[in-house]
Parts: C-alpha cells; sequence; structure tokens
C-alpha cells in the first residue's frame, strides 16, 4: 500500500488550488506529511466506495461528511480509526437552527469515530467540555512560504521600510459577505485613512466574485481601489503581502471563517500589520494597538501607526513571539503525531 492515511471528502476537493482556509489546511496537511515520509492520499466518498481500497486504511480523516456517510464507511471498515476535522462550531453567517444542528451532529458522532482534530483552541475546549466518548487532539494551522520573512533577519527592517512608503497599501483577501470585511467598510476605512494622514492610500481587495472582471481599478482623490477578481498563486500573494503596510480582517458580529483565519498567519507572516476586530482574540493574542471594533477606530489606529514607528515594532514583536508557533513544522508534525 502507498498510502498511510486518507482523507475522505463529501465532494471533490482541489486541494492545491485551495480557496478556503479549510482548504490550505489539508493542502499544508499533506505537504508537511508527505515530507515526513507518511503518505498521505485525498478522496471524495464515492470515489473511495468505488475503488474497493477503503479497508486498506488503519487512519481515515474526514472532511464535512455527513452522518449517513459516516456510517456507512464505519460498516465497511471497521478496523479504521476515523478521525473528523472541526474547523468551527458556530459561524455568525448561520441560522441558529442551523448552528444548533451542527454542534447536535458533531456530537452524534462520537461513537463512530476515533478522534475529533481541532484547528483552534476555542474548538478544542467546546469539544473536550461535551465529547467524552471520542478524543479531542488539538492542531493548529502550520503557514510556510518560501519567501522566509517571517524567519528573516531583517523582518523588523522590512517592517519600517514600509511604514516609510509615500502610498499607504492597505490589503484585504478572502470572501466578500456583510459579516467578514464589508467592502463599504473597507472603502471607508480606507478613505478615512487617506483624508485624515493626507497619503495616497491604495485598497487592494484579493476575491473571487462571479460577474466581475479579473482586475478592475477604481480611483477617487487620492484613494486607488484595486480588485483583483480570481485566485491568485502563492508568489503573487506573498508579493501583495510583502508590499502592503496593512492588511484588514474586520468581522465585528462573529466568527465567520476558520479559525484562526489563515489570512491573518499570512499576513504577519510577511511583515504586514493586521488591524482586525476583537472577535477574533478568542483564537489569537493581537495586540490592542492593532484592535478596531469600528470604522472610526481602524481609520484613527492605522493613522496613529503610522506616525508612530516605535508603537509599530513594540507590537510588532510581541506579535511575533505570539505567531512563531503557527510557523513551527515542529510543532505541526508532533502535534499530528498525537493521533496515531
Amino acid at each position: 500500500m502507498d498510502t498511510d492515511i486518507i482523507i475522505v471528502t463529501k465532494y471533490p476537493v482541489d486541494v492545491r488550488n485551495y480557496i478556503s482556509g479549510q482548504e490550505f489546511f489539508l493542502y499544508m496537511l499533506m505537504k508537511v506529511l508527505t515530507r515526513h515520509g507518511i503518505h498521505i492520499k485525498i478522496i471524495d466518498i464515492n470515489k473511495l466506495i468505488k475503488s474497493y481500497e477503503y479497508c486498506s486504511y488503519n487512519f481515515i480523516h474526514l472532511y464535512y461528511l455527513g452522518f449517513k456517510d459516516i456510517v456507512k464507511l464505519r460498516k465497511l471498515c471497521r478496523k479504521s480509526n476515523m478521525i473528523y476535522h472541526v474547523y468551527h462550531v458556530e459561524d455568525v453567517s448561520w441560522t441558529r437552527m442551523h448552528e444548533f444542528s451542527w454542534k447536535a451532529f458533531l456530537l452524534s458522532i462520537q461513537p463512530l469515530i476515533y478522534a475529533y482534530l481541532a484547528t483552534s483552541k476555542s474548538v478544542y475546549t467546546w469539544l473536550r467540555l461535551r465529547a467524552f466518548l471520542a478524543r479531542s487532539i488539538l492542531i493548529e494551522p502550520y503557514y510556510e512560504c518560501p519567501c522566509k520573512t517571517f524567519h528573516s533577519h531583517n523582518y523588523i527592517d522590512i517592517i519600517r521600510e514600509k511604514l516609510h512608503d509615500n502610498e499607504i497599501k492597505i490589503l484585504y483577501v478572502g470572501r466578500l459577505n456583510p459579516f467578514r470585511s464589508p467592502p463599504r467598510i473597507l472603502l471607508e476605512i480606507a478613505k478615512g485613512v487617506s483624508k485624515k494622514a493626507k497619503k495616497p492610500v491604495r485598497l487592494i481587495i484579493v476575491t473571487k466574485l462571479e460577474n466581475l472582471s479579473n482586475i478592475n481599478t477604481l480611483k477617487y482623490n487620492n484613494l486607488t481601489i484595486n480588485i483583483i477578481n480570481r485566485r491568485i498563486n502563492d508568489e503573487e500573494k506573498c508579493e501583495l503581502y510583502r508590499r502592503s503596510q496593512f492588511f484588514i480582517y474586520f468581522a465585528p458580529w462573529g466568527n465567520v471563517a476558520m479559525n484562526p483565519p489563515i489570512t491573518i498567519l499570512e499576513a504577519v507572516y510577511h511583515g504586514t500589520i493586521p488591524i482586525v476586530s476583537e472577535t477574533i482574540s478568542e483564537d489569537l493574542k493581537i495586540p490592542d494597538a492593532f484592535i478596531a471594533n469600528s470604522v472610526k477606530e481602524a481609520i484613527n489606529k492605522i493613522t496613529l501607526l503610522l506616525y508612530n514607528t516605535s508603537k509599530v515594532l513594540h507590537n510588532i514583536i510581541f506579535l511575533k513571539k505570539i505567531f512563531e508557533n503557527f510557523y513551527d513544522e515542529d510543532r505541526f508534525i508532533d502535534a499530528f503525531k498525537r493521533l496515531v
């Protein structure tokens, strides 16, 4: 058998062209395990059953499979250890019934699985307090980039130099919806910073929307808006982060993504200052200087940081120590080994 571990998905998932944080977690899991000599395969449940190879795996990871699918696999693979991935237990965009159903489902599968794989401390705590019939293992995300910016001796200097650029670059990467960095709020923040700082501002939004051309450029007085409406590759993304001073993650009403959000890990890795709402502090310790819960507060904090380099660097050094675990491959693989 060439594969030691299999990840079974509800529908086909192309993790090499990941879009969501959950897909990125799978992508990095496969990449790291392969480097450590653990062969891994990802397949949707229909293809797995047709292949008749389902009984050859000791560990089967389950990615958003429903109750019926889990029961079916349990009957077919009686000796396999099933591990269910849990990326979040609530989402502000869900209805109360949706949230209740999801939580009830997570608890109902306890007798069928070997363990839960929780990707954040808050999810891990929730499971530990309620699920007693299956193990819960915390494996927080791992992020890496070929540029090695975070591990560079020049990390602080890179940030210092960006703060002296004439143009202020504000970056947002991810979905656009009413609950997570709505376009109106991003625009208000960028306009406010341009007006208050009296400097040209470039707002860069990287997303994926239908009925919109790949790249749109809009100008409004001292403000330039670039909308990149496509999936960008890792090299492009790296360049955008490295050139931008600020990254906005504005979700004031609650969680709307995998915890912790991968885009925040990307931003800090590349020396981009995250301006985030307090709701993410459950899983990430962010200095108060970088937390904003309103448009006005975001404008004021960005402007203050632009003219207070010592304050930026003091908080970045603190943030760097907190985030270094997310960029530690040994930590990631050691946590995974607790499952096997």
